[in-house]
């Protein structure tokens, strides 16, 4: 083992914290500092780091942990760190751009702005090595940025054409691409949309996503019922609110007169009470779409997006569709040229979580990269399945010895004692107890339903795999059944590893013996969480943060990989560990 301090982890959207953890397992890097705008998740963080409130690096003046906020050069400074001892890990939530996308308010997903910021941070850190972490498809079509104006100290210049030409050494990353800004059916509605695309400032008269998203499904209602009529209290106040907007504020946008008074009509005659479907329809539909362009094109201008032009396109028929011509680049091939131009020698692909031990089927793309300086070899390489994991750990590996052991369905109580005895636990299980003590903590679960409770003995009885296993009869609730997902109801196979872990109080999980749903603590086990890792805030917010997590098992492989390729080692590695395990199961048996 080298002799050297600690390596420094400043982790960027750490969540509950599972990417550090894999790396601090191996006794080789402690956290520095984190990021994380969750408040739930932030206090599972501290929670996890001796309670030391510091650990989470907030903006002085807003107090949230809020990446966009951060000065890292402020933060190198003030934390006295070493760059030459210091990694970034992380995994910036990215969304795929799609037209799809047309069916909600926005064009584009916020959160691909958020990969920006974790390339600022590695351009003002230059740590010596850094690991990004990100869904699977990230590589995909769908997942893509914009060119878009060149500001400097901005996210924006990290997506400009001069910013793409100099990483690329002159290469040309980008190509043509269209956004589909808006389609709709009333063709009276383009010479409105030539005047907004005019327009310096852009303002749409209906701001508030929630009042537009509960409009459009309205609008959806009314095409297919003969009548159409307010079902709630929420829908009541939007439509009030959009009515008293058109009839006091109408001078702040551009709505012509006869658009304007056919959509008070449809308002004013939807609070009274019920209206003809199609007709309400007619009348309220060219105000929603026209708000809508509104919408999207003042996304576009804050986006700063390079519109090269802005064109109609009728080519479905009776349909009228603007696209604003862009430009687009791969995100993947983006971040590959971004990290060489800054001196990092990198590999990147999909890693498979069962290859480390971690008893779940998940798949995730990590990008691992070193400082040219600071590598014992030319290149950089991610790690391969270990030895140890010939046939992948499986569910009843992982929770097995927690069958008998009644949860608690309240947070707040008292976590549960647990001494298991050593000859009925699995290598696994011996690694989740390696560093605890009697106490079992997050052993929670919700008190099912009569209902769920129905259908998750059902789904035993018959031997079943999820939801789709149910009688016709128990599945009233769900509005349509056909496209209700497996993962539903999804009952767990003790002879498997898990599929890959969601927020499974919200999917429903079952175990694969009791007619009950899985807990906190099982999740977290299928997550590979040792159980001294303890979770915190409200029942839905812990499963939440679960789900969400990267198997810190999967992590300590990476960390372990980029320790060896800068001449350095884990205090013990998954091999070792797991050999040791497996050693003592192999003894208690023969005891036994």
């Amino acid at each position: 083992m080298s002799s050297y301090s600690k390596i420094k982890i400043i982790d960027l959207f750490a969540g509950a914290g599972g990417l550090s953890n894999g790396f601090e397992q191996t006794g080789r890097f402690e956290v520095a500092g984190a990021i994380e705008i969750n408040e739930a998740a932030a206090k599972t963080y501290i929670n996890n780091h001796k309670n030391g409130k510091d650990i989470i690096i907030r903006d002085p003046e807003t107090g949230k942990s809020d990446i966009s906020k951060i000065d890292f050069a402020k933060l190198i400074a003030d934390r006295k760190l070493d760059i030459n001892n210091l990694v970034v890990i992380g995994g910036p939530p990215c969304q795929g751009f799609s037209n799809a996308n047309r069916q909600k308010n926005y064009l584009i997903s916020g959160n691909n702005q958020l990969i920006k910021e974790y390339v600022r941070a590695i351009k003002e850190i230059r740590p010596k090595a850094f690991l990004m972490e990100n869904v699977k498809t990230i590589n995909s079509k769908t997942h893509k940025f914009f060119v878009t104006e060149h500001i400097e100290n901005s996210i924006f210049e990290f997506s400009s054409e001069k910013h793409l030409s100099e990483i690329s050494s002159g290469h040309c990353l980008w190509e043509s691409d269209v956004i589909d800004i808006l389609e709709t059916e009333h063709s009276c509605l383009l010479s409105q949309f030539e005047r907004v695309n005019s327009k310096k400032e852009i303002t749409p008269f209906i701001s508030q996503t929630t009042a537009l998203s509960r409009m459009k499904k309205i609008l959806k209602r009314s095409k297919s019922s003969q009548s159409i009529f307010l079902i709630n209290i929420k829908e009541k106040k939007d439509t009030e609110l959009l009515l008293d907007m058109l009839e006091n504020r109408v001078n702040e946008v551009i709505i012509p007169s006869s658009i304007k008074e056919n959509a008070i009509s449809a308002l004013t005659g939807l609070l009274r009470g019920p209206v003809q479907g199609s007709i309400f329809a007619s009348n309220l539909e060219p105000l929603i779409d026209l708000n809508t362009y509104l919408f999207h094109m003042k996304e576009l201008r804050e986006e700063k997006i390079v519109i090269e032009e802005i064109r109609c396109d009728s080519s479905k028929a009776g349909k009228l569709i603007m696209r604003a011509h862009v430009k687009s680049y791969n995100i993947v091939d983006y971040l590959v040229n971004t990290f060489r131009y800054l001196g990092y020698s990198i590999d990147k692909g999909i890693l498979t979580a069962t290859h480390f031990g971690v008893p779940q089927k998940r798949n995730r793309f990590m990008m691992l990269g070193v400082k040219k300086a600071f590598l014992e070899s030319d290149k950089v390489f991610l790690p391969e399945k270990i030895d140890t994991v010939d046939n992948a750990f499986n569910t009843r590996d992982a929770i097995y010895d927690l069958e008998d052991i009644a949860p608690n369905y309240e947070v707040s109580d008292e976590p549960i004692i647990y001494n298991p005895k050593p000859n009925k636990m699995s290598a696994l299980q011996k690694y989740y107890r390696s560093t605890h003590n009697s106490n079992l903590y997050n052993h929670v679960n919700t008190k099912s339903r009569d209902l769920s409770i129905k259908r998750f003995e059902a789904i035993k009885q018959s031997n079943g795999k999820n939801f789709h296993n149910l009688t016709d009869e128990m599945k009233t609730t769900y509005a349509n059944t056909d496209r209700t997902q497996n993962t539903i109801y999804l009952r767990l196979n003790y002879d498997e590893p898990s599929p890959t872990v969601v927020n499974v109080r919200k999917s429903m999980w079952n175990h694969p013996k009791n007619a009950v749903s899985i807990s906190i603590r099982e999740a977290a086990r299928l997550q590979s969480f040792k159980d001294d890792f303890v979770f915190m805030g409200s029942k839905d917010q812990q499963y939440q943060q679960v789900g969400n997590a990267v198997p810190p098992l999967m992590a300590r492989a990476v960390a372990e990989t980029m320790l060896l390729q800068m001449n350095d080692y884990p205090v013990m590695s998954i091999n070792d560990e797991f050999n040791k395990h497996l050693i003592n199961v192999e003894k208690e048996l023969l005891k036994s």
